[in-house]
């Protein structure tokens, strides 16, 4: 096909135009890239965005700044600057009833037994004796037992199902009774002894219901399996060698959504 002489304003035709560009090689017109910088595309864009982010934190430096700047190339010529500072402050412990301010839990404590109290505990500052240790922690009247094991302690051993008291797997050992740590409230368990299933293991020697369970394979997908072994645990320190409608009564209050049962069963009458 021939290619019509149609004259541009500047007296030259669009052949002409694009071979004296350079976009015109043998006859075949060549990418974008080249067309950008024969316009002016090799113009470096520049857009800075700032964003500013204040977080609380535990901080030896209250009001240390940290500015983090990065370049990103976005597209053919152009890049983004990106600032991001984060500006750090120190956490503080607010005595609930004069409002003081106190760089750490023991000044809080040694201020409110010194001025507010004769035993010094501190509202909303409890002690939870868990697997053989104490942990003073300050939680929110409506924190459950289990929340605070799994997202304070990082004992995520207890699992949370229903959380309603309805599957069981939340249950861990408290005073020695079994209880569903997802009904419970933190600021009940205040100075209890409590069991959850990491204190069972004495470090790399499974608890011999722990390894009842693994060498009768007594799981399937797992989840449900820590509930049930605090279950049986305390079953056997009340009756080291139940029946099975004993086993069955014991173990009514957790449930499997894979329906194991016959497994579990059989595992813990056969017994330890």
């Amino acid at each position: 096909m021939t290619e019509k002489k149609k004259k541009a304003s500047n007296g030259k035709t669009r052949r002409e135009f694009l071979k004296d560009a350079g976009l015109l090689v043998g006859g075949t017109a060549i990418g974008s890239t080249v067309l950008l910088a024969a316009c002016g595309g090799t113009e470096t864009v520049t857009n800075t965005v700032t964003r500013t982010n204040t977080a609380t934190v535990t901080s030896t430096a209250p009001g240390a700044t940290q500015t983090v700047t990065s370049t990103t190339t976005v597209g053919a010529g152009q890049t983004a600057t990106v600032t991001e500072t984060t500006t750090a402050t120190q956490s503080k412990f607010v005595c609930p009833i004069d409002g003081m301010e106190f760089d750490s839990l023991a000044e809080l404590q040694a201020h409110f037994q010194a001025t507010h109290g004769e035993t010094g505990t501190v509202p909303g500052v409890i002690t939870l004796h868990v697997n053989g240790k104490d942990h003073t922690i300050k939680v929110d009247p409506d924190m459950t037992l289990a929340f605070v094991i799994r997202e304070k302690l990082g004992l995520t051993g207890t699992k949370v199902g229903c959380d309603r008291g309805e599957c069981g797997s939340c249950t861990i050992i408290v005073n020695d009774r079994p209880i569903l740590a997802c009904c419970m409230l933190a600021v009940e368990a205040h100075g209890m002894d409590i069991t959850t299933i990491e204190g069972l293991a004495d470090g790399p020697n499974l608890h011999p219901v722990q390894r009842l369970y693994l060498e009768e394979n007594a799981y399937q997908c797992g989840y449900c399996t820590p509930g049930f072994i605090m279950s049986t645990v305390y079953l056997y320190s009340k009756n080291p060698n139940p029946s099975r409608a004993e086993v069955k009564l014991a173990l009514s209050g957790n449930q499997c959504p894979c329906l194991h049962y016959d497994a579990i069963i059989n595992a813990v009458v056969k017994g330890v």
